[in-house]
């Protein structure tokens, strides 16, 4: 995980002590089958077979697959992490990046500028060219995880910028008209004006 401060200037963290991917998945080939160390049956699919899916899901507008597949995520990161208000947040984020990477989503960077978090996904699937499907995972995630309606936006750097779901339009509004991530967090924190 990496984290970074109100600048954008990314530092590293190493490891990560809460997750660990060894033994993720167990397969019973014998059986035709995958679980998860919960024991959860997992699919596997490939990427060319999962991105139309997840294509159908934006060009129909219904993205509440891929946001409960965030709920089911951030359900499992509190399995891990246990109590989230005596953990740190980089422990948190360590179990968030770890389970969003089994998955094949990606290596997680979390930025901070100032009181607003931003989230990126490195070497995530392009399954959508406005970032939407990412946007409903980690909305959904990120919501089980704060116990509070959030929405991830997409901010035009590729960063998805944590807001309250209520202001999740119109902050989506000016990131179509803002000139990178740090324009719409002074246009947030000064209240929205100009």
């Amino acid at each position: 995980m990496t984290t970074a401060s109100g600048s954008g200037t990314s530092g590293s963290e190493a490891g990560s002590p809460t997750f660990d991917a060894g033994s993720f998945y167990e397969f019973d080939l014998a059986s035709g089958s995958v679980k998860d160390r919960g024991g959860e049956r997992v699919v596997v699919l490939t990427e060319a077979v999962f991105t139309p899916l997840v294509q159908s899901a934006v060009e129909s507008g219904d993205l509440t697959a891929l946001r409960e597949l965030g709920v089911a995520l951030g359900t499992r990161v509190q399995q891990v992490v246990g109590d989230q208000s005596a953990a740190s947040p980089s422990v948190v984020f360590d179990a968030v990046a770890g389970h969003l990477a089994v998955f094949g989503w990606g290596r997680l960077e979390v930025q901070r500028w100032g009181d607003a978090l931003a989230l990126r996904l490195h070497d995530a699937p392009a399954h959508d060219e406005h970032g939407l499907a990412v946007s409903a995972l980690l909305g959904g995630l990120m919501s089980t995880l704060g116990e509070a309606d959030a929405a991830c936006v997409p901010v035009a750097d590729g960063s998805f910028l944590l807001v309250a779901a209520e202001i999740a339009e119109e902050v989506w509004g000016w990131a179509q008209e803002a000139d990178g991530i740090a324009a719409l967090v002074g246009r947030l924190a000064s209240g929205g004006g100009s």
